[in-house]
C-alpha cells in the first residue's frame, strides 16, 4: 500500500464539495484527473471511499475514517514543512559548543545571548576543555563549535576535516608579583628572567610549548616549578609572589592587586583565538553563532 499526499488532499475536497466535477474546479483539475486519482487511491487502500452516483458522489465511513486521519498526516507534514523552513533559516534548532577557561566569559557568554536574542527556541549546550580535546569532538561530530587558540610558536595539529575562523588575536604577557626586582622598569629583556621561578600550564598545552620556545630563544630554559591549567590558579601563585607567569591578554587585568604586567623589551608572540567548525557543517546556527563570537571579540 502506497499513500499518496496529494490523493489524499483530493479527496478531502471532493468530500467538502460532493462531486468529483465540483472538487476539479476547486483544484484545478479536470474530472477525469479527480476520478482516475480516487480511483487509484481505493485500489492502494483496497476499500471503497465513495458510492458513485450520476451526479453526485457519497463517501463511505471508510471515506470518513481515512479522511479524519489523513488530516492529521497532512497537518503534520504542514507543520514539518514550517519547521524545515525555519531551521533552515536558523530560527531553531539545536547547537553544541564548547570553549576554554578564559573564553567563557569575556567571549561565550557573552555570544550565547547575543545569538539567542532573536532565536529563543534554539537550544545551546556548552561543554568546556582544552582545544586538544573539543577540536576533536568537532571532527567527529560531538560539537558543532568549539572555541580554541594557537600560538605564533607552535605548530597547529587539528584534524583535517575542520576549518578554522579566525575571532581574534591577543597579546601575551609577562606577569609578576607588584614588587618583583624588575616590575617598574620601563622595559625588561626575557634573559633577565633567567633563573626565576615560573608557574605554567601542563606539559601537553600549547602554552607550555610557546613558553618552552620562547625561553629558549633567549638562551635559557625556564625552572617551571608549578603547573596548572586554571588561570586563576597561575595568578594566584603569581600574586603571591611564588612564580612568574605567561598569560593571554584575556586573563589578565591591570587592576588585579598584586600582578603586574613586565613591559618585555622583545616582540612577544601573540595567540589567535579560532573556531574550529566541520568542513562539510550544514548547520546553518553554526555560522550565524561564529558572527555573534566575532561581534563580541572585535566589537
Amino acid at each position: 500500500m502506497t499513500l499518496d499526499v496529494n490523493s489524499l488532499a483530493t479527496m478531502g475536497a471532493v468530500m467538502r464539495t460532493g462531486s468529483f466535477a465540483a472538487a476539479a474546479r476547486e483544484l484545478g483539475y479536470t474530472p477525469s484527473a479527480v476520478s482516475q486519482q480516487m480511483s487509484a487511491l481505493e485500489r492502494s487502500l483496497g476499500i471503497r471511499l465513495f458510492d458513485r452516483e450520476p451526479r453526485r458522489v457519497t463517501p463511505t465511513e471508510a471515506a470518513h475514517y481515512v479522511q479524519e486521519r489523513s488530516e492529521q498526516v497532512i497537518d503534520l507534514l504542514g507543520q514539518l514543512e514550517v519547521d524545515l523552513a525555519r531551521l533552515g533559516a536558523g530560527e531553531t534548532g539545536r547547537l553544541r559548543v564548547g570553549t576554554f577557561d578564559s573564553a567563557g566569559g569575556p567571549i561565550m557568554g557573552q555570544a550565547i545571548a547575543r545569538f539567542l536574542v532573536r532565536r529563543r527556541e534554539v537550544q545551546i549546550t556548552l561543554d568546556e576543555g582544552e582545544p586538544y580535546e573539543l577540536f576533536p569532538r568537532v571532527s567527529d561530530g560531538g560539537l558543532d563549535l568549539a572555541l580554541g587558540f594557537q600560538y605564533d610558536l607552535v605548530p597547529r595539529k587539528f584534524p583535517d576535516n575542520l576549518r578554522l575562523s579566525e575571532v581574534m588575536t591577543e597579546d601575551l604577557y609577562v606577569v609578576a608579583h607588584r614588587k618583583h626586582r624588575l616590575a617598574g622598569r620601563p622595559s625588561v629583556r626575557l634573559e633577565e628572567l633567567h633563573g626565576e621561578t615560573w608557574v605554567a600550564h601542563r606539559e601537553e598545552t600549547p602554552s607550555h610549548h610557546c613558553l618552552q620556545e620562547l625561553c629558549a630563544r633567549s638562551g635559557f630554559r625556564p625552572e617551571i616549578a608549578f603547573r596548572s591549567n586554571n588561570l586563576g590558579t597561575v595568578k594566584g601563585i603569581v600574586a603571591a609572589g611564588l612564580a612568574v607567569a605567561m598569560i593571554p591578554q584575556l586573563s589578565y587585568r591591570p587592576d588585579e592587586d598584586d600582578v603586574v604586567a613586565l613591559p618585555i623589551a622583545e616582540t612577544m608572540p601573540r595567540r589567535q583565538i579560532v573556531a574550529a567548525t566541520r568542513a562539510d557543517d550544514a548547520n546553518p546556527l553554526t555560522a550565524a553563532f561564529l558572527g555573534a563570537m566575532r561581534r563580541v571579540a572585535l566589537p
